[in-house]
């Protein structure tokens, strides 16, 4: 009898160990299963494209936009886009008259855009950028085009769907040098528009 406890003594003193150096085996491999959570900072090239709802000109302001992301919120792009409206024009003092004239607008701009994430879904940006639109105007039967200087400062939210796809909403405030046909001349064609869009990461 004392034989057969010696061994149970002996052998509880060889698994005690053995099963402690199991625990802490496992207690590391769960450790070491760890994944660090994904980052929306992106460094790369980026396309893009919305619908603002321009409130003076009450019509759609189409835009498409491609740029470069230099990382930590800081990137530069280029937009394009389309809107027609209509505007109140009037003659010289020497024959005051008013008329009504449609306005085709394509801007073309160079864009800073600021982005602020406040983790790796929301954020909120803000921006200006500075370029020049084609305007077509037709008055009556007369038809003109030209280049003119235009300049926009816009700011927003953003929400990243992934890391390579995301959607934004914010407002814009739009300005544009005034045009003139012959003897009449528009307005400067500001406007304010508030609109939405998606933009893909590359």
């Amino acid at each position: 009898m004392r034989h057969h406890k010696l061994i149970a003594t002996a052998f509880a003193a060889i698994a005690l160990p053995a099963a402690l150096q199991a625990g802490e085996m496992h207690s590391t491999t769960q450790q070491s299963t760890y994944t660090p959570p994904v980052t929306t900072d992106h460094v790369g090239w980026y396309l893009g494209g919305g619908i603002d709802y321009m409130i003076d000109a009450e019509d759609a302001y189409y835009n498409a936009h491609i740029g470069y992301d230099f990382g930590h919120g800081s990137s530069l792009f280029l937009e394009s886009g389309w809107l027609g409206e209509e505007q109140d024009v009037v003659g010289t003092p020497a024959g005051l008259f008013f008329l009504n004239a449609d306005v085709d607008i394509v801007p073309v701009t160079l864009n800073y855009k600021y982005e602020y994430m406040f983790n790796d879904a929301f954020g909120l940006y803000v921006g200006a950028g500075l370029g020049a639109a084609h305007v077509d105007t037709s008055i009556g039967f007369f038809d003109d085009s030209s280049w003119e200087f235009t300049a926009q400062v816009f700011a927003g939210v953003v929400y990243n769907v992934s890391p390579n796809f995301e959607i934004y909403g914010g407002v814009r405030y739009m300005w544009l040098d005034d045009v003139q046909v012959g003897t009449v001349h528009t307005d400067n064609l500001d406007d304010v528009g508030i609109g939405a869009g998606i933009r893909w990461n590359f």
